[in-house]
């Protein structure tokens, strides 16, 4: 994975984090915002470790 796309979802997954928390605190945890931004933050989890898998190849 480029170093950029890494650094650029690792953030989306930060704030996507915060904002969770942020949910929980005013609304609780089973408030229906909170776990929509659980699910959003498990899609980007999703996603971050696919792209971990993806086998990648050095081009001479």
């Amino acid at each position: 994975m480029s170093p950029v796309l890494n650094q650029e979802l690792t953030e989306l997954i930060e704030h996507k984090r915060n904002e969770m928390i942020h949910s929980a605190r005013e609304t609780g945890f089973q408030s229906e915002e909170t776990i929509t931004r659980g699910n959003e933050l498990n899609e980007l989890l999703n996603c971050y470790q696919k792209l971990l898998s993806i086998p990648t190849h050095n081009k001479m």
